[in-house]
């Protein structure tokens, strides 16, 4: 049963516009990743490694790592960047971004817009491929195939210390990759995704604070994903919360900020659509470092 769903997920990448990028629970802790105008929306600048294994025990299921640094230029100004790697099944993405946004001040809210810009390599393990029937012209078994496509990502991001809400359009090119092969001649299309953020804190106390927020989003002319989740934060060091995704999974997570420049956070998913009976549920971790360059008096926005 898992080799038939294997093969149908990834038959699937080839014909249809579905979800390409990656899927993570701990967003609220990394917004640049989905919208290119949060950088530099911190108080301070940010260094960040995102492991996630999706579906464990679901063999080749996949697996995405980031490395992210979210900047401040300066007040008007926020830098960005990282590196992702992506591998599902057969399937590989290798990719880098810069990002820049500029923050425009109102009077009680400041609205930051931002681009970003790299390249991507998809590539395909024919190694890892088994067909039962080897007469799809559109995979091959044994054929290693890689292709290099240019990406453009675009967000806007609105935000006070307590409220923050954004909107982005990634793979904003909807590029074709294209594979040169002697006998194949498949194609990949980039589908459009969109992502619209928002988040909340409500202070209930000197010592704790309540964080709710949604997302919603996913490749135009899918099923949207709809994320609707609420953390507490305990003396800006604990964070407990809890999430659910729609026909997806109830998520649970923690996090630990040490000494305030380490943060340690930790997501579990439980896993409630059909490929619940095939794994056994999927991990998100983040490690974060802080990069202080000056005394910060106010909270962090979504941290």
């Amino acid at each position: 049963m898992k080799k038939i769903l294997y093969i149908l997920f990834f038959i699937n990448i080839f014909n249809c516009n579905a979800q390409q990028l990656p899927q993570l629970s701990l967003h609220t802790f990394d917004y640049a990743v989905f919208n290119p105008a949060a950088n530099g929306t911190k108080p301070n600048s940010e260094v960040m490694l995102h492991h996630r294994s999706q579906w464990a025990g679901f063999s080749n299921a996949p697996s995405t790592q980031f490395l992210t640094y979210n900047g401040k230029a300066n007040e008007t100004m926020g830098i960005g960047g990282n590196i992702m790697n992506d591998i599902t099944g057969p399937t590989r993405r290798l990719a880098a971004s810069v990002a820049y946004n500029y923050k425009i001040k109102f009077e009680t809210f400041k609205l930051s817009v931002g681009l970003a810009a790299g390249i991507m390599q998809y590539g395909i393990d024919g190694n890892k491929i088994t067909l039962h029937e080897n007469t799809d012209l559109a995979v091959a078994e044994h054929s290693s195939l890689k292709s290099i496509r240019p990406n453009i990502d675009f967000g806007t991001f609105l935000y006070t210390d307590k409220f923050s809400a954004g909107i982005s359009i990634m793979q904003l090119l909807a590029n074709k990759i294209k594979f040169k092969d002697d006998l194949i001649n498949p194609e990949v299309k980039l589908a459009n995704h969109f992502y619209i953020t928002s988040s909340y804190k409500i202070d209930l106390n000197e010592r704790i604070k309540l964080q709710p927020s949604f997302m919603v989003g996913g490749a135009f002319g899918t099923p949207l994903i709809v994320d609707l989740g609420i953390k507490a934060e305990f003396q800006e060091k604990i964070t407990a919360g809890i999430s659910f995704r729609t026909k997806d999974a109830i998520v649970l997570m923690a996090g630990v900020k040490i000494k305030k420049l380490f943060t340690i956070a930790y997501a579990y998913d439980m896993v409630i659509s059909k490929l619940r009976k095939y794994n056994s549920g999927s991990h998100d971790i983040i490690l974060a470092f802080d990069i202080i360059t000056k005394k910060v008096e106010k909270p962090a926005l979504y941290k």
